[in-house]
């Protein structure tokens, strides 16, 4: 016998063959956001070192130094983009899964605002109180002179780029991440050449670089205008009033621990750079410089496929499609797993390949390299699942559990450790503390998860912390596509899948019929050989369908040239309520259905 599974871990025998959901639309989609999303982590990964050895070797080591003087003011900007950007995004992200645009437009509307504001108060700060500022920030009167003009084009940069990094974090949730990485590399790209020209040919010196940024981001905001106007991209944007500054208040707490993120790498390096020099000397500064490379260079891969996942899952979570977000989460740490595991394989067999890389060349350097980068690469895998972790914690809006995972990463579990292990070990503490630490931190997310889902109301299953809707008498769960043989096949098996399931005669008839009938009205605008994800919640008073479909948008509450009339009329009929929209890039169709 057949059997149909759900995800609410029960199924029911309904016939002779079997079906069942095969995830091919999420993958697909999943990979369509992947290779772009990648493209950009490794654009901006490559640019930063890039643009570091340009500025160094055009003006010297002196002009390295100025740059990280402004180091503090650059992880500012970072840390309000991630936290209006990231955190609005997945809460857009959620909105348009829950079919709630307007809200989704006013989270838009009010992160955007935010960043702008936060941005030009900055601004003004700098404008305001400059002296201060740049006394704070540069101790070293010889560099003062260089570093004010780096420090007031910082400044003016600043509104300009936290609204632009904002609002190229809604592109991948609004369906466009191919868009995002255009503007990002544009931006990159452009800021290298203008780092030559700005320093070469205008002797800007340091400020050039600066410049050079800004100039990059307007380039790639230009592009971004021309590619709206033409192709008319829709943002889903309304302005928001003040009874709806909750929502940015949700947004931030929600992209808060992204941004801790930002800030505790920043502690944990300044203190740990600061152990490394005294128990390792310049020697143990440069082997430290070395592993936190490495540690970048792994970050791009893992941070590109949550990057990729994260929008999806939103909108998985807002349509409570439980079972398409357990399988996506799965695909994502599968995939880190085997990448990360593949290039820590090659750091234990072969370091020296790395740090020949770097040019390291003093030997005392390299051995102290070799020794640190297998010790410190074996916390890549661990922590790499807590990262992930972390951010699939802000779908599930579990925003005070992902700001501990965060804090834990950085100084708060890093800080006391690598001090209490240095004193224990000297130099090689270091390197065991981040490995320690990850080991700690995986450990604590397992214990507490299995203490989530133990707990007499938790709503929760396995240490996924995957969800159940509790008010669904039952939930079906499968993919079809559009041929005949299926549309039939599937019409019959569903009319005595929902009598099995507590509908009555007639109730369970409609049920079939309008499922019948949308899939018969999406076959009239996709090839018959794609698949169609259907999900059925079956509560007291009604019958929740949600179909979804990949290719263009088309809506069945508006009629075409190529559609049946009387299959939208009935279709019409039979629902109590039709909701339809385009979300990412996927078609995206509810049915309500009354029973009575």
């Amino acid at each position: 016998m057949g059997k149909f599974f759900n995800n609410q871990n029960s199924s029911v025998e309904v016939g002779k063959e079997s079906l069942k959901r095969n995830y091919k639309i999420l993958l697909n989609k999943f990979v369509r956001y992947l290779i772009p999303t990648m493209i950009t982590t490794i654009a901006l990964s490559l640019n930063e070192f890039v643009d570091s050895m340009f500025v160094a070797n055009l003006l010297g080591s002196e002009a390295m130094g100025i740059v990280n003087l402004g180091f503090p003011v650059m992880l500012l900007m970072a840390a309000i983009y991630t936290l209006l950007g990231t955190g609005g995004a997945t809460l857009y992200a959620i909105c348009l899964g829950e079919r709630q645009s307007v809200k989704a437009g006013k989270i838009l509307f009010l992160s955007l605002a935010a960043a702008l504001f936060c941005g030009l108060l900055i601004f003004a700060v700098g404008k305001i109180f400059p002296e201060p500022l740049i006394s704070l920030l540069c101790h070293e009167k010889t560099l003062t002179a260089d570093f004010a003009p780096y420090f007031q084009a910082l400044i003016f940069s600043a509104p300009f780029l936290i609204f632009v990094l904002t609002l190229v974090s809604f592109l991948p949730p609004s369906g466009a991440p191919a868009l995002a990485t255009v503007v990002n590399v544009i931006a990159n790209v452009v800021n290298l050449i203008m780092d030559y020209v700005y320093i070469t040919y205008f002797d800007m010196g340091v400020a050039g670089a600066a410049w050079a940024t800004l100039t990059g981001y307007i380039a790639g905001v230009l592009i971004l205008s021309i590619i709206f106007l033409r192709d008319g991209m829709k943002l889903h944007f309304y302005k928001a009033g003040r009874q709806d500054l909750n929502l940015l208040l949700e947004s931030a707490t929600t992209g808060a621990a992204a941004a801790l993120t930002q800030l505790g790498f920043a502690i944990k390096f300044t203190f740990c750079n600061i152990l490394a020099a005294t128990y390792g000397g310049t020697v143990g500064v440069v082997a430290f410089a070395f592993c936190l490379q490495i540690m970048s260079f792994v970050a791009v891969f893992y941070g590109g496929i949550i990057c990729a996942a994260l929008p999806i899952l939103g909108v998985l979570h807002g349509e409570h499609d439980f079972s398409g977000r357990h399988h996506l989460l799965k695909i994502s740490c599968l995939c880190e797993l085997i990448i990360v595991s593949a290039l820590v394989f090659w750091f234990e067999i072969a370091p020296q390949q790395a740090i020949n890389i770097y040019n390291i060349t003093d030997p005392s350097a390299m051995s102290l390299a070799e020794r640190g980068l297998r010790i410190f690469s074996l916390s890549f895998i661990l922590r790499s699942l807590c990262i992930t972790f972390m951010y699939y914690l802000q779908i599930l809006q579990k925003k005070y559990y992902a700001m501990i995972i965060s804090l834990f990463d950085g100084f708060v579990g890093i800080v006391p450790l690598a001090w209490l292990m240095c004193q224990l070990m000297g130099m090689d503490g270091l390197w065991w503390t981040y490995l320690l630490n990850s080991v700690m931190l995986f450990a604590g997310m397992l214990f507490w998860n299995y203490h989530l889902v133990r707990k007499p109301d938790s709503n929760y299953t396995g240490l996924l912390l995957s969800e159940r809707d509790e008010q669904a008498k039952q939930v079906w769960d499968f993919t079809m596509t559009s041929n005949v043989q299926d549309i039939s096949f599937v019409s019959e098996q569903l009319c005595a899948l929902g009598e099995k399931g507590g509908l009555n005669h007639k109730q369970a008839m409609k049920f079939g019929l309008a499922v019948e009938e949308m899939v018969v009205y999406t076959s009239n605008h996709i090839n018959k050989q794609f698949p169609i994800d259907i999900l059925v919640r079956l509560y007291d008073d009604r019958i929740e369908i949600n179909f979804r479909s990949l290719g263009s948008s088309f809506s069945p509450l508006s009629d075409t040239d190529s559609d049946d009339t009387l299959n939208l009329r009935l279709l019409r009929a039979l629902a109590v309520s039709l909701e339809y929209d385009y979300i990412m890039g996927m078609n995206s169709t509810k049915i309500i259905l009354e029973r009575k």
